[in-house]
């Protein structure tokens, strides 16, 4: 009876004193993203973003919830993980949200961040939403409102053009049950494709059925272990959050929704729980895309190359288009004690391709994988005791190269979390699905180690940084020589001035070995002339980064975000690279408003900017800023009924030092390129 009337009070109190505190549940991805990854150096970010999506699009039941889902957020501390299974086991099942207040070591601020990934399954609440539907339905239209080169008239230096229209078509639906169902569908055309289910993604999924505790038909991912094997994780690693998120967490089964064409499984999948023990089986047949080489009679003789884009507009990507066909057979065996501080599993992998895969003969292709097949098998383990979490996965391919990944998250007391963890690839390690801690976009041709901390000195200000050192055992794609190395650090220091103010400053250096051209000259027929050979140097990358948000009311706030990096090879001069932007966000109930101005100039393309934009829900706007210009967007969401919504974006960049924008079929002839993008929800 007690907890009843606690809940109603936290109710109670949650619509009337907190009804402009908390935010919308549909999450500002820019912020979230920001506070985790900050400005990431890569153009690779769609992947993640997608990742977030899904766990948005399937929010945590915090009566069920296990310390691995929960610690893939990525927001809570070893400590108030704790905290939280503590008063779950203290209290029985929560009755709201809300009831996370009663945690001492859970602040409004960690609260508001959950909010969107999380829910409370049950067949009573006093807290119903009766706005969620069972049903929604979401289209999106976008356009470049320029011609690029690949809708132009063929020409005599090129006859290659694109296929299909200039409009890209998005379309998603998702039927659902709160406690066990989930059925959905994903189409896209991208812009220059001719068909407009270029690519389809569909899954049924059923859960909690006695001891059947995950069946999914159709499109799927898998997180076991660190990700050694199979990843399916929201997976960040160095960024912003220096402590969290260098462990990955044991997720297992996943729907797969998102439009990006690669990185899921496609077939069924099944876990079962006996007891303390989870067994899961997989099985997956999908054609990918892969570059094919022919013999002179015409027939494949094998795959150069896996291709990822998921793009096919021209007659070249269009060969490419599911020319390969790739199966899966695989178990994940998981013990977990009735405690649940010690989790300890077995994972295998059998990957097998129709034609063979072998790359180009080049020296840094020397240990990659070659063949029809592949099979791997790792042991996987996570340990909680106190504040301190210990965790790794150690795995081996077919070829004979090991894979291992070992670390430790600790918490003492509130203020201060480390991380520590160490990782060692072997050059001929093959994972295909692996994404697992690394400085590499694979794990492979890598050892390393890595040192994380976060120190809250007052409640309002924190301190975090990393130190991180990487060896690269053998050569790399752009890189001839071996063996090289590398490290890179950040520190970061952020000031909550009051309830409606903050900023913070953020510093990264990466030193790192690359290929670059150097001027030389030779003797031709006795004369001089001048030329470039290629050499190893070190090169410095250098970043700032700085944010000012201002929240001026509840429904006006302002952002102020500036850049800037220095990029320098050992012995050649230093280039320069600058973005400033400012934003508005403005929220009128059923219409909410959001725009940014933003100012750059970069020498080269090694020092372009990175800020995330506001975009439609459940897309993605991430644009690399350089050469020199402006760029402006504004996006207008309104809520047209209770259960419809809709969505306008245009932005805009302009170059001020180019007469083009662009290159190859992506070429405009004018300097700006423009878009717009429609989008419409309907839940019901």
């Amino acid at each position: 009876m007690k907890k009843v009337i606690f809940a109603v009070l936290l109710w109670l109190n949650h619509c009337v004193v907190y009804a402009q505190e908390y935010p919308h549940q549909e999450i500002n991805v820019r912020d979230f993203l920001q506070d985790l990854v900050g400005n990431p150096q890569t153009d690779n970010m769609d992947d993640l973003y997608e990742s977030l999506f899904q766990l948005y699009l399937n929010p945590l039941d915090l009566n069920r919830v296990s310390r691995e889902e929960l610690s893939a957020l990525y927001l809570l501390s070893q400590t108030q993980l704790n905290a939280f299974f503590e008063y779950r086991k203290n209290n029985d099942n929560l009755l709201s949200i809300y009831e996370l207040q009663a945690i001492p070591e859970f602040d409004l601020s960690t609260i508001f961040r959950l909010i969107p990934f999380v829910k409370v399954g049950q067949a009573f609440s006093l807290n119903p939403d009766f706005s969620e539907a069972n049903h929604s339905l979401l289209l999106r239209y976008s356009q470049i409102l320029e011609t690029k080169k690949g809708f132009t008239e063929p020409d005599s230096r090129s006859k290659v053009r694109y296929e299909g229209s200039s409009g890209k078509l998005y379309a998603r639906y998702k039927f659902y049950s709160r406690k066990d169902f989930s059925l959905g569908f994903t189409t896209e055309k991208d812009e220059g494709e001719k068909s407009y289910t270029d690519f389809a993604s569909f899954h049924l999924q059923i859960q909690n059925k006695g001891h059947l505790k995950n069946l999914l038909v159709g499109d799927y991912q898998l997180q076991f272990g660190q990700g050694l094997i199979t990843s399916a994780g929201f997976a960040i690693g160095k960024g912003s959050e220096t402590v969290l998120t260098v462990r990955r967490s044991h997720l297992g089964i996943r729907p797969y929704s998102s439009a990006m064409e690669m990185n899921f499984f496609r077939g069924a999948t099944a876990a079962y729980q006996f007891g303390n023990l989870e067994v899961t089986g997989f099985y997956s047949n999908i054609k990918r895309d892969a570059n094919l080489i022919y013999s002179k009679d015409n027939n494949p003789i094998n795959a150069s190359s896996l291709q990822t884009s998921g793009l096919h507009r021209t007659l070249s990507e269009q060969e490419d288009f599911h020319s390969i066909r790739e199966r899966n057979l695989g178990t994940d065996i998981t013990y977990r004690n009735p405690t649940g501080n010690l989790m300890i599993g077995l994972t295998a992998l059998q990957t097998n391709f129709d034609i063979p895969l072998q790359k180009t003969d080049k020296p840094y292709n020397l240990h990659e994988f070659k063949g029809n097949q592949n099979f791997l098998a790792g042991l996987h383990y996570s340990f909680s005791v106190r504040n301190y979490n210990f965790f790794g996965e150690t795995a081996r391919s077919q070829s004979g190269g090991w894979g291992t990944v070992d670390g430790l998250l600790a918490s003492f007391g509130k203020k201060t979390d480390i991380a520590v963890l160490f990782r060692n690839y072997d050059k001929d390690f093959h994972s295909f699905y692996a994404n697992s801690f690394a400085e590499s976009s694979r794990n492979i041709n890598e050892i390393g180690i890595y040192g994380g901390i976060k120190h809250y000195f007052t409640p309002k200000i924190l301190v975090s940084g990393y130190l991180d050192y990487f060896r690269f055992k053998w050569f790399k794609f752009g890189l001839d020589k071996q063996p090289s190395e590398g490290f890179d650090g950040l520190i970061r220091g952020q000031y909550q001035v009051n309830k409606y103010q903050s900023f913070f400053v953020q510093y990264r250096e990466e030193h790192k070995e690359e290929n670059t051209k150097e001027a030389v000259v030779i003797i031709v027929n006795n004369k001089p002339k001048n030329d470039e050979i290629t050499v190893v140097k070190r090169r410095v990358r250098r970043q700032i980064l700085a944010n000012f948000d201002w929240k001026y009311s509840s429904i006006l706030r302002f952002q102020t975000r500036a850049s800037y990096s220095q990029f320098k090879f050992k012995g050649q001069a230093s280039t320069q690279g600058f973005a400033i932007a400012q934003d508005v966000e403005l929220d009128l109930g059923k219409f909410s408003l959001s725009g940014r101005v933003a100012l750059f100039n970069t020498e080269d393309y090694d020092n372009r900017q990175y800020f995330y934009e506001n975009d439609v829900l459940y897309a993605f706007s991430y644009p690399a800023y350089y050469n020199h210009g402006t760029r402006f967007y504004a996006v207008a969401q309104y809520k047209l009924t209770k259960n419809l919504d809709l969505w306008l974006k245009i932005s805009r960049t302009k170059l001020t030092d180019s007469e083009t924008i662009g290159s190859g079929l992506e070429e405009i002839s004018v300097p700006h390129r423009t878009e717009g993008k429609f989008q419409v929800r309907w839940h019901f």
